[in-house]
């Protein structure tokens, strides 16, 4: 007869024995990919091509499901609700950092809430002035702006999206003021600065600018990376063309999370699987068409950028007061 302390060692080493098993096993089925923006957008259009050959690299289909609303945390709660089994993941974006302080949700807090399966590419704005401006460069902008305080219209794709953040940081640090004209995503705001009804906008939208840059629409003035995009190679960094913005880096980037207390096994398989994937030729020609740069970051670096980027975006959300829907 078995002792109760046997029996109960025994229970003990099963049970970590069959996560352990899973973990060595990974993956063994279809994996669902959550992706909390509607269809078309920049981090649906990269995540398709993405993971696709992130399917092949791992052997197992990834059925990508969009699920809009609340400036991505629709997909987040989703995300909160799933199995740490790694067949449930979540593609996500900068507004992971930023949606938390905007809808008052600290259970979202992407330091706690998730467990980081990798990073996977960074995306600079395009400040873009409108035609009408017939400014040439950043810095002529800032200094009419400087000159004539509230007369600039700046669009952007919502309240306490990137490009809002990064509009009113810059104006901050160089002391401007402008009327903000918030639209329901990147495409309205270009479409109306194109037409002239506001005077500029920090664009990450590059499939979406290029077009309406090559027309001479709009002009594209400078890009917040702290390195030149390879797309617009002509175009300065604003730490190469504003004095007051040397070093200056900001921008939207995309990672994969995983439900809290996933194997570190199964993120470490799926972290190789991305940067794998990322290194395809079909990829890398996705990538330089939508103005992305590979991160090249570790899951440790990558954890420590998203805490960083939380921690400057958060706090200009409570710093401006700004809630969703304002």
């Amino acid at each position: 007869m078995f002792k109760p302390a046997l029996i109960a060692a025994a229970s003990v080493a099963a049970a970590l024995a069959y996560p352990a098993a899973q973990a060595a096993n990974y993956p063994s089925q279809p994996i669902t990919l959550i992706i909390g923006f509607a269809p078309g957008g920049p981090t649906d259009s990269i995540g398709r091509v993405l993971f696709k050959q992130v399917s092949q690299e791992l052997g197992v289909p990834v059925v990508i499901e969009n699920r809009p609303g609340a400036g991505g945390t629709v997909g987040e709660q989703d995300l909160l609700r799933a199995k740490p089994d790694g067949y449930t993941l979540l593609y996500g974006t900068s507004s992971i950092t930023t949606a938390p302080a905007l809808f008052g949700r600290n259970d979202l807090d992407p330091k706690t809430a998730f467990d980081v399966a990798g990073c996977s590419v960074a995306v600079p704005l395009i400040l873009l002035a409108g035609k009408k401006l017939n400014v040439q460069s950043a810095t002529a902008l800032y200094q009419d702006m400087k000159a004539s305080p509230g007369k600039y219209f700046m669009g952007s794709s919502g309240v306490g999206s990137i490009d809002h953040l990064v509009g009113t940081d810059i104006a901050t640090r160089l002391g401007l003021t402008f009327q903000h004209v918030p639209y329901k995503g990147n495409g309205p705001a270009l479409s109306d600065l194109a037409a002239g009804n506001t005077s500029f906008m920090y664009s990450g939208s590059f499939n979406s600018a290029i077009p309406f840059i090559n027309s001479g629409k709009v002009k594209a003035l400078a890009v917040t990376s702290a390195k030149r995009s390879q797309v617009l190679p002509d175009v300065p960094t604003l730490g190469e063309a504003v004095p007051g913005l040397k070093g200056y880096d900001a921008g939207t980037w995309q990672v994969l999370l995983a439900p809290k207390g996933t194997s570190p096994q199964i993120l470490q398989k799926l972290d190789h699987a991305v940067q794998a994937a990322m290194k395809s030729p079909e990829v890398m020609k996705s990538l330089r068409f939508q103005g992305a740069e590979v991160m090249n970051k570790t899951l440790p670096q990558c954890q420590a950028y998203i805490n960083s980027e939380y921690e400057r975006w958060s706090g200009t959300v409570k710093r401006l007061g700004l809630k969703a829907g304002s």
